[in-house]
């Protein structure tokens, strides 16, 4: 078939009358939303480029990259493409999901050749000065689906994955380590029980609102960023965006007095396996409580097992201590390859 590339600048370029149509039929999450995609790309440091990969029209697939230009743009929003770079493939907003998708679940062949598409129509539409081509979160067996000879493999953060087959928590608890089980539960039982501390899980728009999250994300994400390269946090419309839908749920802690906001997870609902986006909590010297991080995990599982989930994507980070929660790590890597 013959696959043509519709190439999207989320600023400025409308939706795609199939987009929502092609993002469900790919089983991909809210993040991937086109006003997602919109309020993404104003907050970004680098612009960003949407490809609808399209086989005799249909639309099959899609790419989302940022182009890093020679010049690294930190602390501004980008402006503009610089004339050389890097197409940066990656997820939007979400390091948990891959920045390439298709419909259905193609032949290792066709999907080559649909990547191999998508990297001709790009060197096409950015010229000569772009050099190379980044894909990021790619997960064992599948080098050799990317297209290019010549890669440059390093290795990157484990994606962990907990499957909740079970019919309740408690079949959770016995697969654990005595010590960290009997902590979970104690933990559980006290932060329920305690009349000054309200536990909430359900529906984000519900609980929480989008200034008290992007309040708490930006403040665990300007903790944790890397000093050369500083990300932006992600701001307030995206949140707005995010929270406002029916996609996302939520774990809200707050203190009963005052129902100040200490600890939040972000959940992109799905139907089989929901995907954990973040995690923030107020320091206990700043009024937060301690040891809410694990307590949340408590109730993932709950609502997962409760909700006939497959399981969770616990994301990146704290490895360690999601392999010790039962979780599986799935290698990740990101390849650069010449464009």
């Amino acid at each position: 078939m013959s696959l043509t590339l519709q190439i999207l600048d989320p600023l400025h370029d409308p939706e795609p009358s199939d987009w929502e149509r092609l993002r469900t039929a790919a089983g991909q999450c809210v993040t991937w939303r086109y006003d997602l995609l919109r309020a993404y790309a104003w907050a970004a440091q680098a612009p960003v480029l949407l490809a609808v990969l399209r086989e005799e029209g249909v639309a099959v697939g899609a790419v989302s990259a940022s182009l890093r230009g020679v010049r690294p743009h930190r602390g501004v929003y980008a402006s503009g493409r610089d004339p050389a770079g890097l197409v940066d493939v990656h997820a939007p907003g979400n390091r948990s999901q891959k920045g390439w998708w298709f419909t259905g679940d193609p032949e290792p062949q066709r999907q080559r050749d649909l990547l191999r598409g998508y990297v001709r129509g790009i060197r096409r539409e950015l010229g000569a000065g772009w050099r190379g081509v980044v894909w990021r979160e790619v997960s064992p067996g599948e080098p050799a689906l990317l297209p290019g000879t010549v890669k440059v493999r390093l290795p990157t953060a484990p994606l962990a994955k907990l499957a909740t087959p079970w019919t309740g928590v408690e079949d959770w608890y016995a697969l654990l380590d005595r010590a960290r089980r009997d902590s979970l539960r104690r933990r559980a039982r006290s932060f329920t029980a305690d009349p000054s501390l309200s536990v909430e899980v359900g529906p984000a728009r519900e609980l929480v609102t989008a200034a008290e999250a992007a309040a708490l994300r930006a403040e665990n994400d300007l903790k944790h960023r890397s000093r050369l390269f500083p990300l932006a946090p992600l701001p307030l419309p995206y949140l707005e965006a995010l929270v406002g839908g029916d996609e996302v749920m939520a774990i809200a802690y707050r203190d009963r007095p005052g129902r100040r906001l200490l600890g939040l997870s972000l959940i992109l609902d799905h139907p089989t396996w929901p995907v954990c986006l973040s995690w923030g909590a107020l320091l206990p010297e700043d009024g937060g409580r301690k040891h809410l991080y694990f307590d949340g995990y408590v109730r993932m599982v709950e609502w997962s097992i409760s909700s006939g989930k497959a399981g969770l994507v616990l994301g990146k980070g704290q490895a360690e201590a999601k392999r010790d929660l039962g979780a599986d790590l799935v290698p990740s890597s990101a390849l650069a390859v010449p464009l």
